[in-house]
């Protein structure tokens, strides 16, 4: 079900004849909505101007291609992960405790990192559309460049000793996504307090620290 915005137009209120930036704000929250309603690959440029109360034409107009209005909510949904798990970050000083949320937050379900069953659509798309691959790649390194950033904390902090800060950060991503394909399909064996613990046990290796599921 896709998340209510308190901005949608009234009945009878014509988008085009709003502000540009006004109209292309409001596709990219219908695209948003839609986006989340029907995934990656059930969302069409025809299902997003329903739901902005636009035309086709208009959405392409201001985003070129359905893949770049999906890239721009998809980054908006992104952006949205990131608000909340920066406040998070800025709330707890222990870069064991800042991994630790990093962990929770993976294997949770919030808007675009956390909600695995979209990434599994961005990572088959991107097998042979340029877009989409461009944006994944985006999306990777954005999470990758937080968890470095969590990394080089423990080491300042003689928390954590990898022995190449670098090839623990893309390991370590790289796991989180191997499991997330298990949550993603439900796998009876996966469960998103599952995926958390064999994530950190895995961390407490590969970064040389104490038990961070302790």
């Amino acid at each position: 079900m896709a998340r209510p915005h308190q901005d949608r137009e009234r009945p009878g209120m014509a988008l085009a004849t709003k502000a540009p930036e006004e109209r292309r704000r409001r596709i990219l929250t219908a695209a948003v909505e839609v986006l989340l309603e029907r995934g990656y690959s059930g969302t069409r440029v025809v299902d997003i101007a329903k739901a902005a109360g636009t035309s086709s034409g208009l959405v392409l107009y201001h985003f070129k291609s359905l893949e770049g209005v999906l890239a721009q909510a998809l980054t908006t949904l992104e952006d949205e992960f990131y608000v909340e798990f920066e406040a998070g970050l800025a709330a707890t000083a222990s870069p064991v405790d800042r991994l630790r949320l990093m962990a929770e937050r993976g294997a949770g379900s919030g808007p675009a990192v956390g909600d695995w069953g979209l990434w599994l659509e961005i990572w088959v798309r991107a097998l042979r559309d340029a877009g989409a691959r461009q944006t994944r790649e985006a999306l990777d390194r954005r999470w990758r460049a937080a968890l470095r950033e969590v990394i080089d904390q423990g080491v300042a902090s003689g928390a954590f000793h990898p022995r190449d800060a670098e090839a623990s950060t893309v390991r370590l991503a790289s796991l989180m996504d191997g499991l997330a394909i298990q949550l993603a399909l439900a796998d009876p064996d996966m469960t998103p307090a599952r995926m958390t613990e064999l994530w950190l046990a895995a961390a407490s290796l590969e970064l040389g620290a104490a038990d961070l599921n302790g």
